[in-house]
């Protein structure tokens, strides 16, 4: 068995398990491990049709607040101990090399809170509760994590020698996770929250803000990882007080920083293993859905269609429906002749639903204005069914009684007031004065 091998890391793991450190590695392992797993089976709970992205976001939370805080606790305490019993004279006078000297000293800080992460991520693969999860796991954010893990105990195991009293690992730990969990670790560690499906294939109007971000870069998440390394291989270096190596490590990750950090932000929001691909068919407008809504396409093109005509040509050129699209009625990318409607995919696909965003009118919502309302009814198609001769006909009434250029006409100014946020035109009388 691998405990049986007489390797120096396996002799300082036994003897974690057997002596005083034993319910401290065992605690850290157990605290990673439910925490990991209990938020990534929360999410699947939660959104449990959403898939793998979502499970990824929340299993990292957990790894950088709990793992990290277990990992910066156990790794510094152990480094601070060491310099505390002056135990430096084994490492100047042992057979062994200064390296494999400070990788036994952290095996117990480094691979007890990464067993705890690394079985939890087990227990989300295989487990089938509640069902199973959309898209394939995340091993590249998985490899992040892990790495990240790595790189802060060998931190923390370096200050703990550098500054060696009592109690510096409460600190120390609370610092780590600030760290891990704020913004400017972005660069290095990725985005925390706010994680998506990637998406390629046929280019969307908007499509990144509606809910089709482009997938990252292939390589990002393991040169992330490599980085990572880097800073654990850094720390290690330093405290076997291989100078050079260790200050060629840190020049080379200082001028790789700046680079990763100019990184359009939009291109890795997630998983490159989860890349979904994303088809447009028709024109004006077009129906854009990712690969695993096809089934729902049919049933969009035909309410788009309708809408279009009803819109007598100013309607939306693109209507969008991906695992993440928003529901956004208007982003035209900054090209005025093309613009994109977000479908969310909770949504029941029906005109009316599309005609209230377009609109703004909302029956069973705060009163929108005349005009929204009569928009609303004649793309729906509720207009009177009689002409009252006592009364003036409704705003709707009016639309119908235009003809299809001076509709056009209104629709397009009403659209446009929509956007600005300013007041919407009012409806010409078809009896009276013409729109100019």
């Amino acid at each position: 068995m691998f405990l049986r091998r007489r390797s120096p890391i396996v002799i300082v793991l036994r003897a974690n398990l057997r002596r005083q450190a034993g319910p401290l590695a065992a605690l850290v392992m157990a605290g990673v491990l439910v925490a990991v797993a209990w938020d990534g089976l929360y999410a699947q709970g939660r959104w449990g049709d959403t898939g793998w992205v979502y499970i990824g976001e929340m299993c990292g939370v957990a790894a950088r607040t709990v793992g990290v805080g277990f990992a910066v606790l156990l790794a510094g305490w152990q480094g601070g101990s060491e310099a505390r019993d002056e135990a430096g004279w084994v490492a100047t006078t042992s057979a062994r090399g200064s390296v494999t000297y400070q990788l036994m000293g952290l095996a117990s800080g480094v691979v007890w809170p990464l067993a705890g992460y690394v079985l939890a991520m087990t227990v989300m693969v295989v487990s089938p509760y509640p069902q199973e999860p959309v898209g394939r796991a995340p091993l590249d954010l998985m490899a992040v994590d892990a790495v990240m893990l790595t790189a802060f105990s060998c931190v923390a195991y370096l200050v703990g020698r550098t500054v060696p009293l009592r109690g510096v690992s409460v600190p120390l730990t609370a610092a780590g996770v600030v760290l891990s969990v704020s913004p400017w670790s972005d660069p290095l560690l990725g985005p925390l929250t706010d994680l998506r499906f990637t998406y390629s294939g046929d280019p969307v109007p908007g499509g990144a803000e509606l809910g089709a971000p482009p997938g990252p870069a292939v390589w990002l998440p393991w040169f992330r990882a490599a980085l990572l390394a880097s800073v654990a291989a850094s720390a290690v270096l330093l405290c076997a007080r291989r100078w050079r190596t260790s200050i060629v490590l840190i020049v080379m990750l200082a001028a790789a920083l700046p680079l990763l950090a100019r990184m359009p932000q939009d291109r890795a929001p997630g998983s490159v293993v989860n890349t979904r691909e994303v088809r447009c068919r028709g024109h004006d407008p077009a129906v854009c859905v990712s690969s695993a809504y096809e089934s729902r396409r049919q049933r969009l093109e035909q309410v788009a269609l309708r809408l279009s005509r009803r819109l007598e040509g100013a309607g939306p050129t693109h209507y969008l429906l991906t695992e993440d699209s928003s529901h956004t009625c208007r982003d035209s990318d900054g090209v005025d002749s093309a613009w994109t409607v977000g479908i969310w995919a909770r949504q029941k696909i029906s005109l009316q639903n599309l005609a209230g965003c377009l609109t703004g009118f909302h029956p069973s919502r705060e009163p929108s204005s005349a005009e929204a309302r009569a928009l609303y009814r004649w793309l729906t198609q509720e207009t009177s069914s009689h002409r009252a001769t006592t009364h003036a006909p409704s705003g709707a009434d009016r639309l119908a009684r235009l003809t299809a250029s001076e509709r056009a006409t209104w629709i397009r100014r009403y659209l446009a007031a929509a956007e600005r946020g300013s007041r919407p035109p009012r409806i010409p009388d078809p009896d009276g004065e013409r729109p100019r």
